[in-house]
């Protein structure tokens, strides 16, 4: 049985005893209203993650300076007496579960928008602005630069008000107080600017009133460790910042990398190795006597347990995967860790919040909507038996979800294996986390009872036999094969010929149809076997819908990978070892070409659905890419929900 003996033991943050050692660290979800209250929403997504076992939980950034420095849309406000009630009900869940209750407080600084501050210029310790954001901000007089100091100290007043037993400052990720420190975007030359010490002043300043005001509010720092910049800070001034704060007061440590500029390294994409920046949590261990925190793609306890058993954190910080799994941690304690719904790290959760709109989960349909789902399961739905055809993502989470209900279910699978489309999208480089995700689904499906039968396929010679009742159909969506003259099987392929054929193609020249996220992980995959590769798109954008950080490393690789990328472009005609393609102006190109694969998009798989007697149709439903094409989030949620669906209408009758 797995034992994660030091991550269960008891911690101590100032004189705050802590339960076990897993923190959830403070991650933006949009949850709370325009006004910036507390929500039922985030009351329900919070109370989830408590009764889910951490010992400790950071509520998101709340702004301490409304609307000046209010980073997004949906942000918490901690400025205002009017606020405390609602976060009193939030810290007041929090610690009906034995959890502890922190919240940040955030200035966003030179990274708030003029559109979220309503028209205001935004602020910074110098008039240099984000490179991402690209507003100037006006730089903070002294006197201002004292009116922010007190914003944080009496945001902090109000969450002691509110029942928090702590708050945490956020002076890392390029926000207000990082600004500070950077000697790259403070270049003030009062006592607020030049040296370390100038530069720390302001979060120095903030430590010490909070703790004379408040000494039993455990006080905790999110500092950036190392910027990843030219001159941003670095890891001996991080070292040098971190013994300050211990002298100022600070119980905790919490270490973190990265800001807007940095890129990639802020929130990882998928390529970054999970727990890479615990080095850096290590090195400020190295000097301070205080707590240490570390996190960063610890998705699996035993990584955590690891981290703390040698000795380079004493508490973990986990976030996208308690996003995943809001029972992460019960169930590493109680030894269940494969149970554990993995994060994929597909970033999608962080783009939602990019976009302007609340955070969502791909893996996890029930993330942001835990109040609907917990009503749902409430009695057994009786005998009602369901038929699912497919097993791919949409139908094996609808299976799953129907045997929560108590439905009886009966899972029909065309080939020898579960997963369907997964199989393909696991495929590409550092998409192997993927594969994770099929084998829990296939895990819980078997626990769930349902009955798998494997290499069957439905026919229209079963409809015969049934009686109306209930039919998922998830059969999934085919490639389309593109109407191009000169299309020939011999050197022409379909991505899924591609994926699933034992020897790959090597040192070969390839032609791309298609510049979507697939064409691109298409060629990413076949850049690994020594081969030439071409795309051709007929937009001018490539892997549009792909988030926007996995999407720069996928076309940073292919550009690496010396891809030849011919935009607003078409393949007219297919030759033996080459493609004639067109520009937007008519003018006609001859590309040399082994091969030819298609990747332009899919068709719902809908043959089965033509077969269905009329009587049955009324019961008949239709998921995932069977019903529209689209990914592995939308496949989870409408199977996720089409048990509802079913589940409602069996109790109508």
């Amino acid at each position: 049985m797995e034992n994660y003996e030091l991550l269960f033991s008891p911690g101590m943050i100032g004189g705050l005893k802590t339960k076990n050692r897993v923190v959830m660290a403070a991650l933006s979800t949009g949850y709370a209203s325009a006004e910036g209250e507390i929500t039922d929403r985030l009351i329900h997504y919070y109370r989830e993650r408590a009764a889910g076992g951490a010992g400790v939980i950071i509520v998101e950034a709340a702004a301490v300076d409304d609307p000046i420095g209010k980073e997004s849309f949906g942000q918490i406000c901690i400025d205002h007496p009017k606020y405390i009630s609602g976060l009193q009900r939030l810290s007041n869940i929090i610690k009906a579960y034995q959890c502890r209750a922190f919240i940040q407080l955030l200035h966003a600084g030179r990274q708030a928008t003029s559109l979220v501050t309503g028209g205001k210029a935004p602020v910074a310790p110098s008039a240099i602005p984000c490179k991402m954001i690209k507003e100037i901000p006006r730089e903070l007089s002294l006197t201002e630069i004292k009116h922010v100091i007190g914003k944080f100290v009496t945001a902090a007043e109000y969450a002691h008000q509110a029942g928090f037993e702590g708050v945490e400052l956020h002076a890392a990720h390029g926000y207000l107080l990082n600004q500070f420190l950077s000697a790259e975007s403070n270049q003030r030359s009062d006592e607020f600017g030049g040296s370390l010490e100038n530069r720390a002043r302001i979060l120095l300043e903030i430590c010490k009133e909070i703790k004379k005001r408040m000494p039993q509010l455990a006080l905790s720092v999110r500092l950036n460790i190392d910027d990843f910049t030219e001159k941003g800070l670095k890891i001996q001034e991080a070292q040098q910042i971190a013994a300050m704060l211990e002298e100022s007061g600070v119980d905790i440590i919490n270490c973190s990398a990265g800001i807007y500029e940095s890129g990639l390294n802020c929130i990882e994409p998928a390529y970054y190795n999970d727990g890479w920046r615990i080095y850096l949590a290590e090195a400020i261990k190295k000097k301070v006597s205080i707590p240490v925190m570390a996190g960063g793609i610890v998705r699996k306890p035993a990584m955590a347990e690891k981290i703390i058993a040698e000795n380079k954190a004493d508490f973990v910080f986990i976030a996208r995967s308690l996003l995943a799994d809001s029972q992460w941690v019960n169930k590493a304690r109680t030894g269940n860790s494969q149970a554990i719904r993995p994060c994929i790290l597909c970033n999608n959760c962080i783009g939602s919040h990019y976009k302007g709109y609340s955070i969502s989960c791909t893996v996890n349909p029930a993330a942001g909507q835990e109040a609907d789902f917990a009503a749902k399961y409430c009695g057994n739905v009786g005998p009602v038996h369901v038929v699912v055809i497919g097993g791919g993502p949409a139908g094996m989470q609808a299976a799953i979800a129907l045997r929560r209900y108590g439905a009886r279910v009966t899972l029909y699978e065309k080939s020898a294996e579960l997963g369907g489309m997964l199989d393909w999208a696991m495929q590409p480089p550092y998409k192997v986390r993927i594969n994770e995700l099929k084998e829990y689904l296939i895990r819980e499906l078997y626990l769930s009872g349902a009955d798998v039968i494997l290499n069957h396929k439905f026919s229209q010679e079963h409809f015969q036999s049934m009686t109306p009742g209930y039919l998922v159909i998830a059969t999934g969506a085919k490639p389309i094969k593109p109407a191009i003259e000169g299309w020939n099987d011999q050197f022409c392929r379909l991505p899924g010929a591609v994926y699933q054929k034992p020897k790959q193609i090597r040192n070969s020249r390839i032609l791309i149809i298609g510049g979507g996220s697939n064409g691109c992980e298409l060629a990413d995959h076949l850049l690994q076997f020594d081969n030439q590769v071409i795309i051709v798109e007929e937009s001018e954008t490539m892997a549009r819908n792909l988030e926007r950080k996995n999407r720069r490393v996928l076309l940073d690789r292919l550009q690496n990978g010396q891809v030849i990328i011919m935009k607003k472009s078409r393949v007219v005609k297919i030759e033996p070892e080459q493609v004639t393609v067109t520009n937007s102006r008519g003018e006609a190109t001859l590309v040399a070409a082994d091969h030819v694969i298609a990747a332009v998009g899919f068709e719902a798989e809908d043959t089965l659905l033509k077969q269905i007697p009329a009587q049955l149709k009324p019961y008949v439903y239709v998921i995932g890419d069977a019903a529209q094409p689209a990914g592995i989030r939308e496949a989870l949620l409408q199977g996720e929900m089409i048990a509802d669906t079913i589940i409602r209408q069996a109790r109508e009758f």
